[in-house]
């Protein structure tokens, strides 16, 4: 039996999330930073048991049981040293190292690691020692605090890092396999980070695996990332996930912008639940990281061309990702704006403000892609946007929330209306409709009401509405015996609605389980649309408030 190399012990324990390892076995709740549940290890009945994300350990008040994720793995599940190790290793898709191959990759790994912390202080270093960097950094609004958090720093110009390694060979050749260093093909050496801003990308235990250079003063490219290492994959990572969880392990929702001075900025102003693609496509291996911390995600791009396209390709890398109890939505700001400069002109609440009512549901872009894509109303642009929906929708997994998105799609679409019956026939022209409003889904609700009279009950339970508000029309309605109700109706609906629910033939509308699964996606879908309208009202009001408000500071400041 082969020895395990510590190195190979600190990989796995740097890919193994203590709080996902002892949930499994013992349900935690949230306390704080930190997570609480009654002790696995003695009897309690106040939970004295608390488990630190930060630091990767738990530790029990009332017993004085300590460790981390290989001792609890030791003393709860009885595993031996290895065998605990074995079991932490699989649950990361890794191999224990067998062979003298093995033992040499886990020994450069940990070279590796350590240079990255050298090149790291030395940057810090630097940017105390350079007025200019520092006063950089102020002008962009970044405080002292913030810097320290974020562990800025700062490459000058020259090899500043090259020199810091001229009697350490060894150093020196680590920085050249992260790409710290360039080696040209005359054998001349370079530092690759020049004049730059230094933001250091961490790994989940906090370890540096690799930079983000952002250059003072005229220069291309305006970024710079490490290239691609044995440590630093960059569609694998994200910049600030190990800040934001240091706030929340399981934060209930994380916001995903485009730069690293957004994330900063933002963590700044008390909005720490932020994340940094770092420029790139998002891909599917950091979708399945989000997903893994937070259920609920929020896109925020630039609402030009540019923010749209990115929203897209997040849109498709997320869809596949996008199972029931998940959520996903993106925010544009306005033109002109980007997160950093947004909350710093608008602050904070303005932001947050625009993240929880200006947000779009992944459904409704979907709308608004479709019409883009296939413009017009006609027959045969619905019939595009029919096909090109449901070729979008073919990664969603299946569940409810599929089935929802697919029934919007095709209400949008007209797929999902009765042409001869449920709309009226010979109508004048009308302007495109993006989507069908809501007394068109209360007619609907109607139809199924008549038809189905123990479908009272899912209509009169305030939870299905908007506020728990249940229109005056159906509440009055659905009291009655079915036998009056379409007289009761005739109170509150015009005759031509009225005849329309009454003719209403969707196919299987028949059925009682299908017209319950029918009543439950249309009731959901006018709650979403009714909330939406609100949202919309709400921002608007508050932005005209902001604007007013604005408007008397700039007159009062006049005067």
């Amino acid at each position: 039996m082969s020895f395990i190399p510590e190195s190979f012990i600190d990989d796995v324990l740097a890919r193994t999330d203590l709080v996902e390892l002892i949930h499994t076995h013992v349900p935690l709740k949230k306390k704080g930073k930190e997570y609480t549940a009654c002790c696995p290890f003695h009897q309690e009945k106040t939970p004295s048991f608390y488990v630190n994300p930060d630091k990767q350990f738990y530790h029990c008040f009332g017993c004085g049981a300590h460790g981390n994720a290989i001792s609890f793995l030791i003393d709860y599940a009885h595993r031996d040293f290895r065998g605990a190790i074995e079991q932490l290793a699989a649950n990361a898709g890794m191999a224990i190292p067998v062979t003298e191959t093995d033992h040499a990759a886990l020994d450069a790994k940990a070279q590796w690691h350590a240079a990255m912390a050298q090149a790291n202080t030395h940057y810090k270093n630097q940017l105390r020692a350079c007025d200019e960097a520092i006063s950089y950094l102020k002008a962009r609004g970044v405080h002292g605090e913030t810097a320290a958090l974020f562990e800025l720093g700062f490459a000058p110009n020259g090899n500043s890092l090259l020199a810091s390694c001229a009697d350490a060979p060894a150093v020196r050749t680590a920085f050249e396999s992260l790409g710290l260093i360039v080696l040209k093909d005359d054998g001349e050496r370079f530092d690759r980070f020049r004049r730059r801003i230094m933001f250091p990308i961490r790994d989940k235990r906090g370890q540096v695996i690799g930079f983000g250079g952002r250059i003072i003063g005229a220069g291309d490219p305006k970024y710079l990332n490490s290239p691609e290492s044995e440590l630093f994959h960059k569609g694998q990572n994200l910049y600030g996930l190990y800040e934001a969880r240091l706030d929340n392990a399981k934060p209930p929702r994380l916001i995903i912008v485009e730069g690293y001075m957004d994330v900063v900025m933002l963590a700044q102003h008390g909005i720490r639940n932020v994340v940094a693609t770092m420029g790139t496509a998002t891909t599917d291996e950091q979708i399945q990281r989000l997903y893994r911390t937070s259920p609920s995600l929020i896109f925020c791009f630039d609402g030009d061309n540019a923010g749209r396209r990115a929203a897209t390709k997040a849109l498709h890398a997320a869809l596949p990702h996008l199972s029931d109890g998940r959520d996903l939505r993106f925010l544009f700001l306005p033109d002109g704006e980007d997160p950093d400069s947004f909350v710093q002109t608008h602050g904070r609440a303005a932001f947050i403000e625009q993240v929880e009512q200006a947000s779009l549901s992944f459904d409704s872009l979907i709308l608004q892609l479709l019409d883009q894509h296939e413009p017009g109303n006609d027959t045969a642009a619905r019939a595009k946007k029919t096909k090109l929906g449901q070729q979008w929708l073919s990664p969603l997994p299946a569940g409810a929330l599929r089935k929802i998105t697919e029934r919007r799609i095709n209400e949008h679409t007209g797929l999902w209306r009765s042409p001869n019956k449920f709309t009226p026939k010979a109508q004048p022209p009308q302007p495109p409709r993006t989507k069908p409003t809501p007394r068109d889904k209360e007619t609907l609700i109607l139809a199924l009401l008549l038809k189905h009279p123990d479908l009272s009950a899912q209509i009169l339970n305030p939870r299905a509405w908007h506020n728990e508000q249940i229109p005056e029309r159906f509440l009055h309605t659905a009291q009655h015996p079915a036998a009056h109700r379409a007289h009761k109706a005739a109170a509150y609906w015009s005759a031509e609605e009225l005849k329309l629910a009454q003719e209403c033939d969707f196919q299987g509308i028949g059925d009682p389980d299908n017209a319950l699964i029918m009543l439950e996606d249309t009731l959901v879908q006018l709650k979403r649309t009714t909330s939406d309208a609100a949202s919309k009202h709400g921002a608007r009001a508050a932005l005209a408030q902001f604007i007013e408000a604005r408007k008397e500071k700039n007159a009062a400041e006049g005067d």
